[in-house]
């Protein structure tokens, strides 16, 4: 995942290549074929790429007024102008947010629209926002204004929403195969602090059978990881449930007897393991083996990293990571920050304090309380500087980190 200077992320990171067709006398439209979009453009204007975004200016080439087109991973319209809000209000110190997220139909095309104002070098810049999705993928279109100085455009935002066509219906990516399927890559459960306890791993690198990977106490604060491949050919399977029966260590022993039940039930927005253990197996401290419950998992990603044994072996290592590929709030930041240095020192720092930096990006802090000789202060575990994605610096160790891409 790419480091960026906007909070909004592209997945296509591309050339284009655009070809200006003639249907009809008078019409001029541009083709972006990468885009899978056909725009017309309206008379007297110029229209110009530029790197990953589309200008139709309506005065002056590269000023204001004028209409801007950018294509973002976002699958719904909403949630996407959501997140371009807090954007924006990072950007603008005195943003108002003239028309707050409001569904149109236009044209054909079912849209959401958020209106913004804002001063920039002493004019008031009127910032019209219409965002329509398709494939996966969300289509922003925007347009620019300073109705005082006349740098005014009419209805032509509009029009071009309404007479661009879409040139075919795009094929699916993997993820949204994933997600048509109902399965996502992992599914993640976490404890009551936060902290990690069951996660699985349906990618099928470890094993071509589901593997269920458990983290367990080392007998002091920290703790370890260990999975289980959970066999398939031996599973019970009846609508979205799937009881196992046969159940393998990472080494390949049987531990098939310590389960009465291990069920897997799988919906559109997460999973559910229920265990009924034999407790006659349970070993050590109960209370860090695999019990008996009923457990509500989140869709995550997984990730894979490859350790070298030798010169011509090299052994793959799965990690968990965010179902989605950002931007994240405060909030997803420190969760992740936390699950990021639990995965690297097997210790989960309880607390996590995020603050967003004047330049955009966020300090945060994981911690914890203690009390030495009956006073109580704060014990540091990491000082991370990332941006919105993730991306940034350990600010203790100087190293380059990437909280939701790697170990």
């Amino acid at each position: 995942m790419k480091k960026t200077m906007s909070v909004l992320c592209f997945i296509l990171l591309f050339s284009i290549l655009i070809a200006p067709l003639c249907d009809a006398a008078g019409d001029n439209y541009d083709t972006l074929v990468d885009w899978n979009i056909k725009i017309k453009v309206p008379d007297n204007t110029t229209a110009v790429l530029k790197g990953n975004e589309y200008y139709i200016y309506a005065q002056h080439e590269g000023s204001i007024p004028y209409v801007m087109l950018r294509v973002y991973n976002y699958d719904d319209e909403k949630t996407f102008l959501s997140d371009f809000t807090a954007y924006m209000q990072q950007q603008y110190a005195d943003l108002t947010v003239t028309t707050e997220a409001m569904r149109r139909t236009i044209g054909n095309k079912d849209c959401w629209e958020t209106d913004y104002s804002y001063t920039v070098s002493g004019y008031t810049v009127t910032d019209r926002r219409i965002a329509t999705a398709i494939g996966g993928q969300t289509y922003m279109f925007a347009s620019k204004e300073i109705e005082s100085n006349g740098m005014t455009i009419g209805d032509m935002l509009d029009e071009v929403v309404a007479n661009c066509a879409f040139l075919s219906e795009p094929e699916p990516t993997k993820q949204e195969e994933e997600k048509d399927s109902g399965l996502a890559a992992g599914y993640l459960y976490c404890k009551g602090d936060g902290m990690p306890k069951y996660w699985l791993d349906l990618t099928g690198v470890l094993s071509d059978y589901p593997v269920l990977h458990c983290y367990f106490r080392s007998g002091d604060p920290t703790f370890y990881e260990s999975w289980f491949v959970l066999d398939l050919t031996t599973a019970e399977m009846s609508g979205n449930t799937i009881q196992f029966y046969n159940v393998y260590d990472e080494y390949d022993f049987d531990h098939s007897n310590w389960f009465r039940q291990l069920t897997f039930q799988f919906y559109l927005d997460g999973a559910v393991m229920t265990v009924d253990r034999d407790e006659s197996t349970l070993a050590g401290g109960a209370e860090d083996n695999i019990l008996s419950g009923t457990y509500a998992m989140i869709p995550v990603g997984v990730g894979t990293e490859y350790e070298q044994i030798d010169n011509d072996l090299w052994m793959p290592d799965t990690y968990m990571m965010p179902a989605d590929e950002g931007p994240y709030t405060p909030a997803e930041l420190g969760k992740w920050a936390q699950i990021y240095y639990f995965d690297k020192n097997g210790f989960f720092p309880p607390e996590a304090d995020v603050e967003q930096n004047p330049d955009g990006s966020y300090s945060i802090h994981l911690y914890e309380y203690v009390s030495l000789n009956g006073n109580a202060h704060t014990a540091t575990s990491a000082w991370y500087t990332v941006d919105a994605f993730g991306v940034g610096n350990d600010d203790i160790y100087g190293e380059a980190v990437n909280l939701m891409g790697r170990k």
